[in-house]
């Protein structure tokens, strides 16, 4: 067994690169090290190499310079955490270096990119391990048992509702990296590859048709409150009934903490209520009690996307000056804010995927028709819970439950990288570590092209 951590470039030290990946290399600095870092942003990459204590001759201002044929392959890995349109180039790049890569999802928005990457790492025979992390959740691990078990016979019918929260989806889709389809990805890629993955993976088959609707029908300035100005910080004359008012959820994270209220845990149901209900009484114990500074001062996502200075200054700077502080509906957004695509498979199988962005909960609904039961099971922020019926006992067993989770993905980014340093180590197979090379990743990005296609043209395609 290799005891040595394995070594790690990072091209992008965002969200993803820094604080989730950078994040898992710090506690756990025996299995990872990051020795170079790539990042055009000064703020991120000066944070990174001091996080990580880089030296100065492994800092690079861009994916171009680490990967330069000069510098070679400095590490065994390389970290690909950048924009989805600028996956590919480095990708490439990596590749023929000859790098192993951990490479955000989506592979590129482009079905040419990502065939190519595919087939130059079989020529390299190089790992891709694509970052479809619900595959490493016990949640979906406990579904992809069940199912293999012949426990609802063979499914008929696959119903999977991908509901995004109305305060991320506007942060992400609307005021965000993703909010023009052009710049970043279809939303059916951007957010519904994770999903369209399971489905292929639970369903066991690549699908024969699909058809699809979707539209933009609300965040769009037609909806925009009267008198709304361009920015919420304007003085919006809706800041105490609007949803989407910026400072609300940025400065005070208040759709975050509200989640808090719906927790199993007597004590942050009440430990909310106090935050949102008593705000001022917080904020005098919180100078004696250094741990509320956190909440009451919000430092979590998505706080800490807009901007790396915390400070009620910093964060009130970004609303100003950034994307972020944009009204709801002025943003100039141009993605569909709910989908539907109805996918055929094999044996008269069919799989639905449904997405909103107007959902009062982040996470996944899931009924799974069998010929000999169903199972019905939601993957969300306050809760995970499987049920499953038999149909000649006609009894519903519950056999998975968990609570209130803090952790990204369910638990999935970790479990991932673990499985993904195994492999790389030597210490498991891709088959043993059941990590999601980049063939089987790529039938979910099919799937995804090909709805997106069903969308626009209004069309059944067929694969």
């Amino acid at each position: 067994m290799n005891d040595k951590p394995i070594t790690a470039i990072l091209i992008g030290a965002g969200w993803r690169g820094r604080v989730t990946y950078g994040s898992y290399a710090l506690k756990f600095p025996d299995n990872l090290k990051f020795i170079a870092v790539a990042e055009p942003d000064s703020k991120k990459r000066d944070l990174f190499q001091k996080e990580h204590n880089i030296p100065n001759s492994f800092v690079f201002k861009s994916w171009q310079e680490i990967l330069d044929p000069s510098v070679g392959k400095i590490a065994e890995t390389a970290f690909i955490c950048t924009q989805d349109q600028m996956h590919y180039q480095p990708a490439i790049k990596a590749l023929e270096l000859e790098y192993d890569l951990l490479l955000e999802k989506p592979i590129s928005p482009s079905f040419e990119e990502c065939n190519h990457i595919s087939n130059l790492a079989q020529e390299k025979k190089r790992i891709v391990q694509v970052c479809h992390v619900l595959r490493f959740t016990k949640f979906f691990k406990k579904l992809k048992e069940l199912i293999d078990s012949g426990a609802i016979g063979d499914i008929i019918d696959y119903d999977h509702s991908e509901n995004v929260s109305y305060w991320h989806f506007g942060h992400s889709y609307v005021r965000g990296s993703y909010k023009k389809k052009d710049e970043s990805s279809p939303l059916i890629l951007a957010k519904c590859c994770h999903d369209l993955d399971i489905m292929y993976w639970l369903i066991g088959k690549k699908p024969l048709t699909v058809q699809s609707k979707g539209f933009l029908s609300f965040f769009s300035p037609e909806n925009a409150p009267k008198n709304a100005p361009e920015r919420c910080t304007d003085g919006c004359p809706q800041e105490e009934t609007c949803p989407w008012y910026a400072p609300g959820l940025y400065l005070e994270g208040e759709p975050l903490i509200r989640i808090g209220l719906h927790a199993k845990s007597r004590f942050l149901r009440f430990f909310s209520s106090l935050i949102l209900n008593h705000r001022n009484i917080m904020l005098f114990l919180s100078k004696f009690i250094k741990k509320l500074r956190p909440f009451l001062n919000w430092e979590e996502f998505p706080a800490n996307f807009i901007t790396s200075d915390l400070s009620y200054e910093g964060k009130m700077k970004a609303l100003k000056e950034g994307p972020f502080g944009k009204c709801i509906f002025k943003t100039g957004n141009d993605v569909v804010d709910h989908q539907i695509a109805t996918y055929t498979f094999p044996n008269g199988v069919i799989g639905t995927l449904r997405i909103t962005g107007l959902s009062e909960f982040e996470g996944r609904e899931l009924r799974i028709f069998g010929t000999k039961g169903v199972i019905r099971a939601h993957f969300r922020t306050v809760e995970e819970e499987i049920k499953i019926t038999d149909f000649r006992t006609y009894k519903t067993k519950r056999v998975y439950i968990k609570g209130l989770s803090k952790g990204s993905h369910g638990g999935g980014d970790f479990n991932l990288l673990d499985s993904f340093i195994k492999v790389i180590k030597g210490d498991l197979t891709p088959e043993q570590a059941g990590t999601t090379n980049i063939q089987g990743a790529l039938q979910s990005h099919i799937m995804a092209f090909a709805g997106e296609e069903a969308r626009i043209s209004g069309r059944n395609h067929e694969f």
